[in-house]
């Protein structure tokens, strides 16, 4: 028996404390994955006002994606979704680099474990536009072949990054909840484009999080409301031997 067996055909919504080897079963098929309540509404409120301060003085600009160092204004966001334990197994699981080498007559084993790609906080008000359907790790030139199914020994090395997104409010369609194609993360670099009329929307309370592997479609939705604001805390980590998005060691 299969652990997916007890799961329906739709994107999944799991309680925290679901075994991980379900959530992990559950990202190699759909791509993604939401958790209730992955962090504490209490941690979210903290590490929100821990940058709450850059968020306000946050203007129009023409720099890079977004500001930089959350990592240093949050030591709450680093401790309850950096280093959230549910995460930190997902992204062993999937971006754990193995490989084999001789050293003289000896046989050896080299690890390269996955580290920090990137740390945001997102909040969008009204009128904010939606981004482009797009997957996260082209940013590492990864390039895909078109498969039906995940294979745990032909697919070790298929992700290059993974993402976690945690609801720093109430998220909804109306307020640009991220789009999401199921199972686009099977896909091969040469299909497409994609449809915004194939996802499903991120819908989340606050300390919801949502799983996603990096080769998934997905992009920001349209915050259509009038005076709702929709904080997002983004989470990435990456292969070792990858180069991170925001150098996190001068972060």
């Amino acid at each position: 028996m299969s652990v997916l067996d007890k799961y329906g055909p739709e994107v999944q919504r799991v309680n925290a404390d679901a075994p991980i080897q379900d959530i992990i079963a559950l990202l190699k098929r759909d791509g993604g994955v939401f958790v209730k309540g992955l962090v504490f509404e209490a941690d979210v409120d903290k590490a929100y006002d821990e940058c709450r301060a850059r968020l306000d003085s946050d203007v129009e600009w023409s720099g890079d994606f977004f500001p930089s160092n959350l990592l240093a204004l949050s030591p709450t966001y680093a401790r309850s979704q950096v280093m959230n334990q549910v995460y930190q197994q997902v992204v062993d699981h999937f971006l754990t680099t193995r490989s084999w080498f001789w050293w003289g007559t000896e046989r050896k084993e080299s690890v390269s474990k996955p580290y920090l790609h990137s740390c945001t906080a997102m909040r969008i008000g009204p009128g904010g536009k939606a981004q482009p359907l797009h997957r996260d790790d082209y940013i590492s030139h990864n390039i895909h072949t078109n498969i039906n199914k995940w294979d745990d020994e032909r697919d070790v090395n298929r992700e290059s990054a993974v993402g976690l997104f945690v609801a720093g409010s109430k998220v909804t369609k109306e307020n640009g909840g991220t789009q999401f194609i199921q199972g686009s993360h099977l896909w091969g670099s040469e299909r497409g484009p994609p449809r915004v009329e194939d996802c499903v929307f991120a819908e989340m309370e606050k300390g919801d999080a949502f799983i996603m592997l990096a080769s998934a479609y997905h992009g920001g939705g349209t915050n259509s409301t009038k005076d709702q604001y929709r904080l997002i805390f983004a989470t990435f980590s990456i292969r070792g031997f990858l180069r991170q998005e925001e150098n996190q060691f001068l972060a």
